[in-house]
């Protein structure tokens, strides 16, 4: 009876650290400071604002990330209304959002976006919520 005991503990510690790893590795979303920003093509390279003391979470730069329309909109929106202004109206500052320095979140997606271009794409590989995947989804205004 003590061995079965022992079995069982010993498959439920080995079972929670599965459990404990797989959170670990499935990214799901985090805020990041940009650290380049391309506005013509809409993507970033970003880097995860984490840090802790084992080194586990320490952000790496993420390139290349699609800036979803929703980051950068409001800045095409001031500068148009800017354009179109008159008189005083004209001195307005752009007060740009999305630029290096910016506090984003991003968000990864569920598949690899290796192929993706806007449209219907084939993935590439079996990868899942990876990091290389990532999503500039909005801006933290400060």
């Amino acid at each position: 009876m003590a061995n079965n005991q022992k079995l069982q503990e010993s498959f439920h510690n080995l079972l929670q650290s599965v459990i404990e790893q797989t959170k670990f590795e499935t990214n799901v979303g985090e805020w990041a400071k940009v650290v380049r920003y391309d506005a013509t093509k809409h993507v970033a390279d970003v880097q995860p604002l984490i840090s802790d003391d084992n080194g586990q979470d320490d952000g790496r730069i993420i390139n290349e990330c699609p800036v979803l329309y929703s980051a950068y909109g409001v800045d095409l929106l001031r500068k148009e209304i800017i354009s179109k202004a008159k008189d005083a109206m004209k001195s307005i500052d752009l007060h740009p959002t999305m630029k290096v320095g910016a506090t984003v979140y991003i968000v990864f997606n569920n598949r690899d976006m290796d192929n993706f271009t806007g449209k219907e794409f084939t993935k590439s590989t079996e990868r899942m919520h990876d990091i290389n995947d990532a999503v500039v989804i909005g801006v933290l205004e400060n």
